[in-house]
């Protein structure tokens, strides 16, 4: 057709046609946005030494990584607590499962034979699991306990605390430089010799002042006269920020027998709290002494992570925050997950939901012959509850219903509040086939759906592999397709 005889109505059609066709060719030629896809949630366990010295590891492995989805072994690779190995045979001592390399522990005073763990003696268990895990799909981390109840050799008793009555305790203290030296070099020999991916320090202690008062699960059994501690490297040390120690002596003194007598039923005169309250005015130095407990042990924490960091800075180090927590204002005071966070590379907040019934309700026991005393411990747990924001069940059924999971949802927004605004991850602490508590893998589901709706970024399951049931871990697994992780 001649372009003289094209009406202003067809040729506008016909740009159109060819705007369209330039247009497509554009769309086919440019590639296809990449799917969005959610982060994949660290999926932890922790496991001890017995099921990585014995049996086919490589089989081992393949079973937690396709029953439970696992990425990440919590290895305990320091610890002198049978539970944890599992082991419960006559004379377990415990201690590093790896070979220690001597250079690292100068100033510790600890030979090899010492640190190194009787049991498999043949067996270097980080060795064995770095060598097969990344086949697997794993990350391996050193799990550190600290050096609670060594075994009463001359050369642990040299890092035991000392009590304000003068006598040697089992647990070691952070201001002891031999003990300092000895933890440092753990994880500096971890670090260079194993290049473990990532590092999680435990402690599950609290100061002098809250452990007499037995303001803790099992707290009843606590003896308030081992108070601690007054080694003359802490007593140096809080003389040195103007902390007067016989009058913190002297405080602890009265606190005992204000703890024993409530526990034999002597009720002071104005009541249990009154009575503490006007203590603590009396001798403020028995929170001056807490404040430096916990802040002492604090600076223990920075400097692992420090010492580490020395070795690789992009090696993660985060730490264990004991179920304490979850029941104890005073010690939830004392734990302050913005501070902590300015120091961590991710926290494990523990949120056992399962146990936590049996656990809290010890709690309330102890505290209700010490501070508490003049309320009824179904009383003192509903009090709990409030300060918390908790709904759970009321006392005499909390036994044995647990927790429920809207626990864990609470305790994970809380602990994500607290750390807004940093790059900390939150890798909640679950439970799994602890002894004394009920499990199914349904119940082990629920609780991996509630953290990780809450907005955890991964989920570490405890106490450990030894004690549980694959057919519970297989919830973890259903948890993880349900959400659409694996």
């Amino acid at each position: 057709m001649p372009e003289s005889l094209l009406n202003r109505r067809d040729i506008l059609k016909a740009a159109a046609i060819a705007g369209v066709t330039a247009l497509a060719d554009q769309v086919i030629a440019q590639p296809a946005p990449a799917p969005t896809t959610k982060p994949t949630p660290l999926v932890g366990i922790q496991i001890g030494a017995l099921p990585l010295a014995r049996g086919d590891i490589d089989q081992l492995f393949d079973t937690l990584r396709t029953v439970g989805g696992l990425n990440a072994l919590f290895i305990f690779a320091f610890g002198h607590e049978a539970r944890f190995i599992p082991m419960t045979q006559p004379g377990f001592r415990g201690g590093n499962y790896a070979i220690p390399h001597m250079e690292y522990y100068k100033g510790s005073n600890l030979t090899y034979d010492d640190m190194r763990a009787p049991e498999f003696p043949d067996v270097d268990i980080l060795d064995r699991a770095m060598k097969t895990a990344g086949k697997h799909g794993f990350k391996i981390y050193a799990l550190v306990e600290e050096a609670e109840g060594q075994p009463p050799s001359a050369p642990w008793q040299a890092f035991y605390e000392y009590d304000f009555h003068g006598r040697r305790q089992r647990d070691a203290c952070s201001n002891n430089p031999a003990y300092r030296a000895f933890m440092l070099g753990l994880v500096e020999d971890y670090a260079r010799s194993y290049k473990v991916d990532g590092f999680m320090w435990s402690s599950e202690r609290q100061g002098g002042l809250t452990n007499a008062l037995g303001a803790r699960h099992g707290g009843i059994a606590t003896d308030p006269g081992r108070s601690t501690c007054f080694c003359e490297n802490c007593t140096k040390k809080a003389a040195g920020q103007g902390i007067n120690v016989d009058r913190a002596k002297l405080g602890f003194a009265a606190l005992e027998k204000f703890v024993r007598a409530g526990r034999s039923g002597k009720r002071p005169r104005d009541g249990y709290f009154v009575q503490c309250m006007r203590l603590m005015l009396n001798y403020p130095e028995l929170l001056q002494w807490e404040s430096f407990w916990i802040n002492s042990r604090k600076e223990l924490m920075i400097d692992i992570r420090n010492r580490v960091k020395t070795v690789n800075a992009s090696t993660p180090v985060g730490f264990h925050v004991w179920h304490n927590a979850s029941f104890s204002p005073f010690y939830r005071a004392e734990i302050d997950f913005a501070d902590m966070a300015k120091n961590a590379d991710f926290i494990k907040p523990v949120v056992y939901n399962s146990c936590a019934g049996s656990r809290i309700n010890s709690f309330v026991d102890s505290v209700g012959q010490t501070i508490f005393g003049d309320i009824p411990p179904a009383e003192i747990l509903q009090m709990v509850y409030k300060m918390f924001d908790y709904k759970e069940a009321p006392y005499e059924k909390l036994a044995a219903a647990g927790f429920s999971t809207d626990y864990i949802a609470r305790e994970v927004k809380r602990t994500l509040d607290d750390v807004a605004g940093t790059n900390v991850p939150i890798y909640a602490g679950l439970d799994i086939d602890i002894p004394g508590s009920q499990y199914t893998a349904d119940s082990v589901k629920q609780s991996v759906m509630s953290a990780l709706t809450a907005g955890a970024q991964g989920v570490i399951f405890a106490r450990n592999w030894g004690e549980m049931n694959p057919a519970h871990v297989a919830g973890v697994g259903a948890a993880l397709k349900e959400l659409g992780v694996i």
